[in-house]
């Protein structure tokens, strides 16, 4: 669903603010059993979904909304969209080994390591993965 709509002059008119809560109870109710017809998951998938302790294992994104004259927000927004997977500057290349070191201040989760080491092969092979298929969608919010 959209956070507004175009007018015929090309004014975006904004919706008001919406407790969402009954859209992802929706949302959980049917797309399971519309997966369910289409033979993808089963019954035991299903409830096994729909009793995760933490999360429902359903989202419905609300988003911060920009007002119309939040110019800096405005371009962190774009500047986030056009981002680069990766960064340049966290990339060394060992000419003497042929090793490629890329560094990275993570700090969390199960790849907690800052740094990685690969040759040249495996560090192309991995940087590849993020360019995306031609036409795929890469913006996904709008307004």
């Amino acid at each position: 669903m959209a956070d507004g709509l175009f007018a015929g002059n090309g004014v975006f008119h904004v919706l008001p603010k919406l407790d969402i809560t009954p859209l992802r109870e929706l949302f959980r109710a049917a797309v399971p059993r519309m997966l369910q017809k289409k033979g993808r998951i089963d019954d035991t998938l299903i409830q096994n979904l729909l009793t995760w302790r933490h999360t429902s294992g359903f989202s419905v994104h609300q988003g911060h909304q920009l007002a119309r004259g939040d110019a800096d927000g405005q371009e962190a927004l774009a500047q986030y969209i056009i981002r680069n997977t990766f960064s340049v500057e966290k990339i060394r290349y060992q000419q003497e080994t042929g090793a490629v070191i890329y560094t990275s201040k993570m700090t969390h989760g199960p790849n907690r390591n800052n740094f990685k080491i690969l040759n040249s092969r495996e560090f192309i092979a991995a940087i590849t993965q993020h360019i995306p298929e031609k036409s795929f969608q890469l913006v996904r919010h709008y307004g």
